[in-house]
């Protein structure tokens, strides 16, 4: 099963990969053929006023960024997981988009699998919340695949979980996989559906929260701080 386990795992990086870059290749297209003040690109909802224009092209630099970074040897094992967050297995993918089906397809034949960990303190008003949301880092400082210089991996929060405010030193791109949701950065809240495309920038302060729906998010870390984890604040 390890080497047949292995392999699966490396199709599902290779495929994130690839749906970040087509994420940038759909936008360049667009971007040539629309000048539509209030058009969208597929699932992205990237609008074209100025402000969105600047988001876009932070979006699409770290996009190139993590895309063109060399993917690392394989040096550690991928082993069953024991986390309360394998009950969320079925319905972490059951609402994604044409755009996003083929990674949920590779995700769910080793959902049991992938290194599902959360490493917060313990919070008083948010006991136990590590049984409701986690991630599964793939690539990074600490996973199977060891790379300080970037992290790749997958974000998971329950149906009414508040992933409270946070931030951290790495710069962080999400594509929604699977769920709507609602994402606030800096105190600016929007719902974000499958296909979208989110950019946290460094040691900025931001939080999730989802509704009826689990939400399924690939996430990248890159920057000059990949190492250092999140805080609450």
């Amino acid at each position: 099963m390890s080497k047949e386990l292995d392999i699966k795992i490396r199709k599902i990086i290779d495929e994130a990969i690839k749906l970040l870059n087509e994420n940038n290749k759909d936008s360049n297209n667009y971007e040539k053929d629309h000048n539509d003040s209030n058009s969208n690109i597929g699932d992205h909802l990237i609008h074209n006023n100025e402000f969105d224009k600047d988001i876009n092209k932070e979006i699409k630099e770290e996009i190139a960024r993590v895309t063109s970074s060399v993917i690392p040897e394989q040096t550690g094992s991928f082993e069953k997981s024991t986390s309360p967050l394998l009950r969320y297995a079925e319905s972490s993918t059951l609402h994604g988009s044409k755009e996003t089906e083929p990674l949920l397809g590779l995700i769910r034949e080793v959902f049991d699998y992938l290194p599902w960990k959360y490493n917060y303190e313990e919070r008083e008003d948010k006991k136990n919340l590590g049984s409701y949301m986690g991630w599964a880092e793939l690539i990074g400082p600490e996973a199977p695949y060891k790379s300080d210089d970037f992290c790749l991996g997958f974000t998971l929060i329950s149906p009414y979980t508040l992933y409270p405010e946070h931030r951290h030193p790495a710069i962080e791109l999400y594509k929604v996989l699977s769920g709507t949701a609602e994402w606030t950065l800096e105190g600016v809240t929007s719902k974000r559906v499958p296909g979208e495309v989110i950019l946290h920038p460094s040691n900025k302060i931001h939080k999730m929260q989802t509704y009826d729906q689990t939400l399924l998010a690939l996430y990248t870390w890159s920057g000059n701080d990949v190492v250092t984890l999140s805080e609450y604040v």
